[in-house]
């Protein structure tokens, strides 16, 4: 009964893209494309997010995937959505979305702790029910605090906690003793191949209160080691970085106009060509807080970066080095807790 409430509050008849066999008139590939909102450059931009996209196994290789998932660009760009984002299988479907102009830019930095390590915590807390509902707020107030995160609704809260305890997910949330105000949330997985946990959110007020939630973690879930998915810091020089989902711009007018707006003191010129989104194409001049938009083919322009949609996406979510370099301000960007 649980599973058909969570597939009742995802599926929506609108969100579904299907593709039929012309001679059998079968269904033979579908996808989800939900509605999502992101933080960018100060900003609450539309993301569509691809979910379950699939073909029937013997109508594969005939492209029909390759078909729907430029319809769900089309009608990402239709709704007004800023960026497309989804999370591959494996690293054969990575390249495969590469084809459509999609990038890895999503990464988390993993850090290891045995399963005899302790998280000090000074303070008072006590521990919340998994459906306390003073949990939403708490958790929209932390997600909204991140400069560049894909952001859930109230909806999409709800069905990842449904879907978390149906997985066999750990999780724990703490308040303060004193405010009784949600403090901390942390949400865990089993590893496949190992009895650890990975930790796939932390989200905390206070380092003090995240230590006290991955207390609680481990009295529910105990001699467990834990690997917590941190978010990339420049802070932190070298590589280990996991890669996770990737993203599109779907609407660079849109994406654009943020930078050069949060931006003032940028000046640049990007030559864009979308062989899929041809709206895309175009010579776009950020000159101190405006943009404007050119024919890509104007010969007189001086352009800085000449570009495709995964390259450009590849810029806009990189690192503050790499900002420095091209001088298109970025951004580290942060995806978690969605249906994959």
């Amino acid at each position: 009964q649980r599973q058909m409430c969570i597939r009742d509050s995802v599926y929506v008849d609108e969100e579904a893209l299907t593709l039929e066999d012309p001679q059998t008139g079968e269904t033979v590939s579908s996808l989800l494309l939900l509605s999502y909102s992101m933080t960018f450059q100060r900003r609450s931009v539309g993301l569509a997010y691809i979910y379950g996209a699939g073909t029937l196994k013997k109508y594969r290789a005939r492209g029909y995937m390759s078909q729907l998932v430029r319809e769900a660009l089309r009608e990402a760009s239709d709704r007004g959505d800023t960026f497309a984002a989804l999370i591959p299988a494996g690293e054969a479907l990575r390249r495969y979305y590469r084809r459509f102009g999609f990038a890895t830019v999503f990464y988390s930095r993993p850090e290891r702790y045995t399963s005899i390590h302790r998280f000090p915590v000074t303070g008072a807390y006590t521990e919340l029910a998994d459906n306390s509902p003073t949990l939403y707020g708490a958790f929209e107030r932390m997600m909204a605090a991140r400069p560049c995160c894909v952001q859930h609704s109230r909806a999409q809260f709800l069905t990842l906690m449904d879907d978390a305890r149906l997985s066999g997910y750990g999780f724990a949330a703490v308040a303060d003793a004193v405010t009784g105000e949600p403090a901390a949330m942390v949400w865990a997985a089993p590893e496949t191949a190992s009895s650890a946990l990975r930790v796939k959110e932390l989200l905390a007020d206070t380092p003090d209160a995240a230590n006290a939630a991955l207390t609680a973690l481990q009295r529910r879930l105990p001699d467990r080691p834990l690997t917590l998915m941190t978010q990339p810091s420049d802070a932190w020089p070298g590589g280990g970085l996991i890669a996770g989902g990737m993203a599109r711009i779907i609407n660079a007018e849109s994406a654009l106009r943020a930078i050069a707006e949060n931006n003032r003191s940028t000046r640049l010129t990007v030559r864009l060509t979308d062989p899929i989104l041809p709206e895309n194409n175009g010579l776009y001049t950020l000159d101190h807080g405006t943009l404007t938009i050119a024919d890509a083919d104007t010969g007189t322009a001086k352009i800085d970066l000449d570009v495709t949609p995964e390259v450009l996406t590849s810029l806009l979510f990189s690192s503050a080095p790499i900002a420095a370099v091209t001088g298109l301000p970025a951004c580290r960007p942060r995806m978690t807790l969605m249906l994959d």
